[in-house]
């Protein structure tokens, strides 16, 4: 349904870049410009991370790659906040040093980013701006309106960004809820007023692109989890994603119905229930107990909200299953409910946690059989009321991978938009009142935190830890005497290789072997050159591994002359 209102060239160009979450789910980061470069003004949407797979061994993090606003210096002019998911605002600490900007984000938002910068010893230094809900507030010739969502966390906003009276609707994460627990209903009655005026490009959310109908209302999952709470005569476990507040207020109401105590494991879940009573959302004289307190409670008469929904190998949860939690001790008949989605990727460890649970006869229920589950993003009915209210002259699908942005391209096209377009991370494109250009392809490659320190994706030590995972590790060291024998007998470290070789004997004594032969079998010139005798012995210790294993592990040999 193409927009009857037609509006002139913008006097200025008008840019818009995803700078992450136009290619994959997470690590959410989007620019709009404004103004021919050099002079180009531009503010920044979200500010996210993603999270690392076994690609990338011992990474947990990654971060979006914003070299091209840095080589702006002093045309950024903030940053604003949708919400408060570790996907749109959990890059803050780590690249806000780079940035150097005001951020501007609701008072839920502004809570939890604070308490998560108290964690860095940052919170005083970055300024934080409070902004009201359904507001509207001025960076240079951008105009930013608040408006309402619900989604599955308190205070999700859309942006109606306006410049030069150009209008763009910058979704955010959104559903439709029309009872929701907490918090605002999507207001379509406010985007049928911006249609009134036109909405030139609407930036829309495509993560549910593929499923058809309705999202099951938080209010029926609430329900769900009370009726089957009430049922349950042992001991419940409750995990759920920390950030749904609404989620935890119907878990509450469900332990309260049933007449057990709270106990609460897990930072995060602490966390958000601090900002929660701050911020209104959960009543402040509300009790929870800790999980130092587990054998106060009656197994009857205990409900365990935790961690570890996504299998998180250092959650709650997940030490529970393995018995290693210092606190938390599970019985038979438990019964375990993962009132979440298993997100893509966290597949392996999920299951593990899931079936090492069934192994100790404790009870697992998720929503592949029970209805404790619904996500916060518009499936393809709701897009289309979405689409209805704001009658857009042009779609611009994010927040999902490539196959999620195409779909959505299709799902506008069949819509009736006439020209809907596809941009993924690093396309630099002007935005007009009827059509999208190309400008330009900016090189973009996400960032891996490591430790405290941020490297590369093509970091060398990214590639010899895959080596290390794969092929294991051997470290000799020699020492030899100035007549190219042994002085003592070879320190031989093995990591990651099996004990014993495809022909039976120790790999340990293979080695041990090996590195006598080497000495004795060289000539006493080439023995005493320690850099060819170190080499010799290393190629020769990885080509008889090969020949009993079937793989080449790294290997490191050191020598000393005595």
């Amino acid at each position: 349904m193409k927009n009857d209102i037609k509006k002139k060239k913008n006097s200025k160009p008008i840019y818009y870049l995803p700078l992450g979450g136009a290619g994959e789910i997470g690590m959410n980061m989007y620019l709009y410009g404004y103004g021919k470069e050099p002079d180009t003004k531009w503010i920044m949407v979200d500010c996210g991370i993603g999270f690392a797979d076994d690609h990338y061994p011992g990474v947990d993090i990654i971060l979006p790659d914003i070299s091209f606003i840095k080589r702006r210096k002093g045309k950024l002019l903030g940053l604003i906040l949708t919400h408060a998911h570790e996907d749109h605002f959990g890059a803050v600490s780590s690249l806000w040093k780079e940035l150097d900007v005001p951020i501007y984000a609701t008072s839920f938002t502004a809570e939890l980013l604070k308490e998560k910068l108290n964690e860095f010893g940052e919170e005083q230094k970055i300024p934080i701006n409070i902004i009201k809900q359904n507001s509207k507030f001025n960076l240079d010739e951008f105009s930013v309106e608040l408006i309402n969502l619900t989604h599955s966390i308190p205070e999700p906003n859309a942006l109606l960004i306006t410049i030069d009276g150009f209008n763009i609707l910058h979704s955010g994460d959104w559903k439709i809820d029309n009872d929701p627990i907490l918090g605002e209903k999507t207001d379509l009655d406010k985007l049928k007023k911006i249609s009134e005026e036109g909405c030139d490009v609407l930036v829309c959310d495509s993560t549910n692109i593929f499923r058809d109908g309705t999202s099951l209302s938080e209010k029926e999952v609430g329900l769900n989890l009370n009726k089957i709470i009430k049922k349950i005569k042992s001991r419940v476990v409750v995990t759920t994603f920390s950030s749904n507040i609404a989620r935890i207020k119907s878990i509450i109401a469900a332990a309260r119905s049933s007449n057990r105590e709270i106990i609460l494991s897990g930072r995060a879940i602490h966390r958000f229930i601090k900002v929660a009573k701050k911020t209104g959302y959960i009543d402040p004289k509300e009790h929870f107990y800790d999980h130092v307190d587990f054998k106060k409670i009656k197994a009857n008469k205990a409900l365990i909200i935790l961690t570890g929904s996504q299998g998180e190998s250092r959650a709650a949860l997940t030490r529970v299953a393995n018995k290693t939690h210092p606190h938390l001790k599970l019985a038979e008949n438990d019964v375990v409910l993962f009132s979440s989605k298993t997100i893509p990727g966290n597949d392996k460890s999920v299951s593990y946690i899931k079936n090492n649970l069934l192994e100790q006869n404790i009870s697992v229920l998720d929503d592949d059989g029970y209805p404790i589950h619904t996500s916060g993003h518009p499936r393809r009915n709701e897009v289309k009321l979405f689409y209805d209210a704001l009658k857009p002259t042009t779609v611009i699908p994010m927040h999902g991978e490539l196959r999620h942005l195409k779909e959505h391209i299709n799902f506008a096209k069949e819509y009736g938009i006439l020209n809907p377009f596809l941009v993924t991370n690093g396309n630099l494109v002007e935005l007009m009142p009827n059509s999208v250009k190309l400008i330009e392809k900016i090189k973009n490659n996400f960032i891996l935190r490591d430790g405290n320190i941020h490297i590369s994706k093509d970091d060398n030590s990214i590639k010899e830890r895959r080596r290390l995972a794969e092929n294991g590790v051997i470290v000799a060291s020699l020492v030899i005497d100035k007549n190219g024998v042994l002085y003592s007998d070879p320190v031989i470290e093995i990591i990651g290789l099996p004990e014993f070789g495809s022909n039976g004997i120790s790999i340990y004594d293979t080695i041990e072997d090996l590195i006598d032969d080497c000495i004795d079998g060289l000539p006493k010139a080439r023995k005493l050159d320690l850099n060819n005798l170190n080499e010799y012995v290393r190629k020769s210790i990885r080509n008889k591994i090969y020949t009993i294993w079937g793989k080449k592990p790294e290997c490191k040999v050191a020598s000393t002359m005595v």
